[in-house]
């Protein structure tokens, strides 16, 4: 007996294969340059994958051990209180929410469900690309503007590339490498316009450090935006980046449509990450701690770089990109030397990117930095 497969049929399973294809560079640890061998990360001060150094939190991992005892259940329940606690949260429903491995499996399954049958992903760039790539390898096409003079992320640029063609919208925002955030009014006008029209999905993974916090995010505007994504995270402030675990925020068709083409049946994360991830959430003063511990550690970075007289934007997130200019040699291969991991794009030259760690390991960064400054 033979089936026949529709031509979309088709396409999604074999979509479903590219997942698993040889590892590319937007699967691979941050650091300089990409290398199929992983790293001995052992005695090095890792501030190049923009983790939190603080959690997870004492709540997280308690939840964490207790849910061991369920270990040999499928985790439905863990994501379905996950799912209701997000949904009261945000006044949504359920049935608004997407539980996933991380935003970067929503940003794939975004890409999967607009980027299959052509068309083109508009954004700007540099900006955090995996959505971008995942689609290019569908057969979608990345339409890319530059960000503005300033760093910032060019809404009215990307106004001009938007047309016919256009498959999915995506905002990053605060923007990864840059750091910089777009103002509230600018993104809430943008998205009024587009959100009844195309999908338009808003990365928000640096939201609680941004200078609005999440009163900043454009999760309100979901109904009255049918076609509107907000992806976030548990990876930063929360302090789960191991855990694999994130969320997307939309109406319901939307999210249905997208986890439609989720391979897992809606169980892409443990039981472990959505109970570390439920605890998190309930633990609003572990994130303040958190969000004041970062802040504090990225105005000692600026403060400094202030005093030496090195270029860099103002960040709303944990991390701080910087102009080499200053430094006598390449400031990743310094820090290298160091034992310090931080990061580069050959995209941007000349600029370089560290993660804020603990405020001992900025010291130690500063410290090992103000070797290779030229005065």
């Amino acid at each position: 007996m033979t089936t026949n497969l529709s031509r979309r049929a088709w396409l999604q399973r074999s979509a479903m294969a590219a997942a698993v294809l040889p590892i590319s560079r937007w699967y691979l640890p941050d650091g300089n340059g990409y290398t199929q061998q992983l790293p001995d990360l052992t005695g090095k001060i890792r501030l190049n994958s923009n983790e939190n150094p603080y959690g997870p939190s004492e709540n997280a991992k308690k939840a964490m051990m207790d849910s061991m005892a369920e270990a040999n259940r499928y985790p439905r329940d863990f994501i379905t209180k996950l799912k209701e606690e997000i949904a009261t949260r945000e006044a949504l429903t359920p049935e608004h929410v997407l539980i996933a491995a991380g935003s970067t499996e929503l940003l794939g399954l975004a890409g999967l469900t607009f980027g299959l049958g052509g068309g083109e992903l508009a954004a700007c760039h540099p900006t955090f690309d995996f959505m971008m790539v995942f689609a290019e390898r569908l057969g979608c096409t990345w339409a890319r503007t530059p960000l503005d003079k300033k760093f910032q992320y060019d809404l009215h640029a990307l106004d001009k590339i938007i047309g016919p063609k256009t498959k999915l919208i995506f905002v990053c925002n605060p923007n990864n490498p840059t750091g910089i955030e777009i103002p509230y009014p600018r993104l809430k006008s943008f998205c009024g316009a587009h959100g009844t029209k195309y999908p338009l999905f808003v990365d928000e993974a640096y939201i609680e450090l941004s200078n609005g916090g999440r009163k900043g995010s454009m999760a309100g505007l979901i109904e009255q935006q049918p076609k509107l994504i907000i992806g976030r995270t548990f990876s930063k402030v929360h302090g789960l980046a191991g855990m694999r675990i994130g969320y997307a925020l939309a109406q319901p068709d939307m999210i249905k449509a997208m986890s439609n083409l989720q391979s897992t049946r809606g169980m892409s994360v443990s039981a472990l990450a959505a109970s570390a991830a439920l605890a998190s959430l309930k633990d609003p003063a572990f994130e303040d701690y958190c969000r004041g511990r970062i802040l504090e550690g990225r105005k000692m970075v600026n403060d400094t770089f202030d005093q030496w007289g090195v270029e860099y934007l103002e960040s709303s997130t944990n991390f701080v990109f910087f102009k080499n200019e200053k430094f006598a040699t390449d400031p990743v291969e310094a820090m290298a030397k160091e034992n310090i991991l931080i990061r580069s794009y050959d995209y941007v030259p000349g600029w370089s990117r560290v993660s804020i760690g603990t405020v001992e390991e900025m010291e130690m960064f500063l410290t090992a930095a103000k070797k290779y400054v030229v005065s």
